[in-house]
């Protein structure tokens, strides 16, 4: 065989192992690409599956609490009192502890009127004060909630008594400072609004 056949075939050869490779490579991000839709896929339909398992569990917790015996109606008010208190926490504490500059700071008594009572609103130990709005500015401090925990104490057909504990970070030029702060709070269910929010730890 002379040197230019043998050229020949080593090319053929090479352009085989080449188109062969790409072949395989192509096939692999395919099967790669279908698996991870596949994944995306399953991870909805999780989701969705969840969330009406979710949202089954509180009717029928709901259900029971207007409907249930002596044994079982204490339970589902408890439930959906937990529920509520949960809900109506995050959005108060949202408003409290979410700022990036003293407008932010200021309105938050504003945004927290849809939430809680005139006493509530009023009170200096959870919304400040001027000086405080002040210092927001001077000192480029951001507040952000990280997170809201409420535990039931006690609850009637009017009012809810519990306990919240709120983690919250607050970001300045020195850096970043995580904060956690405990309130006794009661929840006014005719009015749908906090009518008392009581810092533990100030």
């Amino acid at each position: 065989m002379n040197k230019k056949a043998l050229h020949v075939i080593l090319a053929v050869i090479t352009v085989v192992l080449c188109a062969t490779t790409i072949f395989f490579r192509v096939k692999s991000d395919q099967a790669t690409n279908n698996l991870r839709d596949s994944n995306k896929q399953v991870k909805k339909e999780k989701t969705k599956y969840e969330k009406k398992k979710s949202d089954i569990s509180n009717n029928i917790y709901y259900y029971i609490s207007k409907n249930g015996d002596e044994k079982t109606k204490p339970i589902g008010q408890q439930y959906v009192n937990s529920e509520l208190l949960d809900t109506a926490s995050n959005k108060l504490f949202g408003f409290v502890f979410n700022y990036s500059n003293s407008d932010d700071y200021r309105k938050r008594k504003d945004l927290a009127s849809s939430i809680a009572t005139n006493d509530v609103l009023n009170n200096k130990t959870i919304f400040g004060d001027v000086k405080g709005a002040n210092v927001i500015d001077s000192l480029g401090l951001k507040s952000s909630l990280d997170s809201v925990t409420p535990y039931l104490n006690t609850q009637d057909n009017n009012s809810i008594k519990g306990i919240v504990i709120v983690k919250y970070v607050i970001n300045s030029s020195s850096g970043a400072k995580e904060g956690t702060k405990t309130y006794n709070v009661i929840y006014d269910k005719s009015q749908g609004k906090f009518s008392k929010v009581d810092s533990i730890n100030y």
